[in-house]
């Protein structure tokens, strides 16, 4: 839920723009499980072994995690709203936690909440978190 840090992706988001190309956030998600290995990608192909501690939330997602979640959405969306003139799309990779991709990847048997809605379709802080960064950025109250 840490990385990149938000002044690596305010920098990032920058550079692109100052080189003419259009920048887009595409496959947006937030990982809140522990890592299964060092390696950061998208290798479906990868898989590790199932563990107590790379499955920490088995019961749901605790208040401090999701609190902390829609922290992470909140501080993403603030720098890409303060990037809206460069930025021109965010899209998420998925809607509800139900369907996640990270859901059994990479490990089998794992349960991620890494999207705005629960597995119910209802909306978790975290998308609260994200509509309260853009009425902030638009002056709204």
């Amino acid at each position: 839920m840490d990385s990149p840090t938000v002044d690596q992706l305010d920098e990032t988001i920058a550079a692109f723009a100052k080189l003419g190309v259009k920048v887009m956030m595409t496959e947006l998600d937030v990982d809140v499980l522990p890592s299964s290995w060092q390696y950061h990608g998208a290798d479906i192909s990868r898989n590790a072994e199932l563990r107590p501690k790379l499955n920490p939330y088995t019961n749901g997602l605790p208040d401090s995690v999701q609190q902390t979640l829609a922290k992470r959405y909140a501080d993403l969306f603030g720098v890409f709203l303060k990037h809206r003139g460069e930025l021109t799309r965010v899209t998420f990779w998925g809607v509800t936690d139900a369907s996640s991709w990270l859901n059994n990847w990479p490990v089998r048997g794992r349960t991620n909440y890494p999207l705005l809605f629960d597995r119910d379709g209802r909306p978790k802080p975290a998308f609260y978190a994200v509509i309260d960064a853009a009425r902030g950025a638009s002056g709204e109250k």
